[in-house]
């Protein structure tokens, strides 16, 4: 197993000796249905405000929670991992991350689930210069490019590579993969001391559009599978607040679905997360750049006649095999604990 594997697998293992240790014991658009009581329920993202975040702070702002019976506490995050920590422990009632991290949690043994799938086809993607015209992977040949140890790229890399045709290392004809920082990766980019990095292609394109403008290579277009955001709660909370739960994913699936309807929609949901958080200086180029691009992930080829929020088994089953191929997980894994269906309209 590489040491990016085991960064990975390590952080988790501490949140499944915490929750061992005894930390669990500590809308609206058209037509409105019945009433709700004011239902309270914590949710955090990953990070701090970006696009992928917009339809919950749209039907924030709007009331549209409101509207559906949800007194929800939104709350930003400090990581995917660092979210899945707190869902499982019991300190946050769901989770907006990624779903491939949370599936290895779940794994492991923690006891949580995707109850909603919104950017369903995987997101991970090598940036390059646009202006070096790199028109196939194959061109990252005599490549440097930049990552990072807890990145969700980190145990793909030498399979992607390998996918690619390619060999990872020094020197003419090989892909060079420097581990840096988190805080350093894109700096490292957009300064011109790599030729590319990678991270998600929603997240980045928009995010280097000024300084360093990129263009993407996705890992699933060579087969890998690593699933992007969604809802997750745990086992209990799902047992127990079903309709809260069945009412947020489906709110938000409402959401995105009017957020891609037309353009102005974008820029009011853009506009939402700076009126959710004007403290924090956000760039609204940048928001709506990856507001857009989050629009290119929601369905796979088993997923398009689908509703939003809804998970294909196919999809995850493509997920296992990738993630067991890296050694993240086995490759029996239980996919029908990874994900549930039962809370999404149809």
């Amino acid at each position: 197993m590489s040491t990016d594997n085991r960064d990975t697998k390590q952080a988790i293992g501490l949140t499944r000796r915490a929750v061992a240790g005894g930390l669990l014991a500590a809308p609206f658009l058209v037509g409105g249905g019945r009433a709700f009581a004011a239902d309270a329920l914590s949710v955090r993202v990953d990070f701090a405000p970006w696009g992928v975040h917009s339809a919950l702070h749209l039907s924030n702002v709007k009331g549209w929670f409101k509207k559906d019976g949800l007194n929800i506490d939104l709350q930003d995050g400090t990581g995917t991992l660092n979210t899945i920590n707190l869902v499982a422990a019991g300190r946050v009632d769901v989770g907006l991350v990624q779903l491939g991290p949370m599936a290895i949690a779940r794994a492991q043994g923690l006891p949580v689930t995707s109850f909603a799938g919104y950017l369903r086809k995987g997101d991970l993607a090598v940036l390059v210069d646009k202006k070096k015209g790199l028109k196939s992977a194959k061109e990252l040949a005599g490549k440097k490019l930049v990552c990072f140890a807890n990145s969700p790229w980190a145990p793909f890399i030498d399979s992607y590579i390998k996918r690619i045709g390619l060999e990872r290392g020094e020197g003419p004809g090989k892909v060079n993969v420097v581990m840096v920082s988190p805080a350093a990766m894109v700096s490292t980019y957009a300064a011109g001391g790599a030729d590319g990095f990678m991270s998600l292609k929603e997240f980045g394109e928009p995010y280097v559009a000024e300084a360093r403008p990129a263009r993407s290579f996705l890992a699933a277009d060579v087969g890998i599978m690593f699933p992007s955001y969604g809802l997750i709660a745990t086992d209990a909370t799902l047992a127990k607040r079903k309709d809260e739960l069945a009412r947020l994913a489906n709110n938000q699936s409402r959401a995105w679905n009017y957020i891609f309807a037309a353009p102005a929609h974008v820029d009011e949901a853009v506009q939402a997360i700076i009126t959710d958080r004007p403290n924090k200086q956000l760039n609204p180029a940048i928001l709506k750049g990856q507001t857009v691009l989050c629009k290119e992930f929601l369905n796979t080829p088993h997923t398009v006649s689908k509703p939003l929020g809804w998970q294909s088994v196919d999809d995850w089953k493509q997920a296992v095999a990738s993630m067991s191929e890296v050694g993240l997980m086995k490759t029996d894994a239980k996919i029908a604990e990874f994900y549930t269906n039962d809370l999404i309209k149809s």
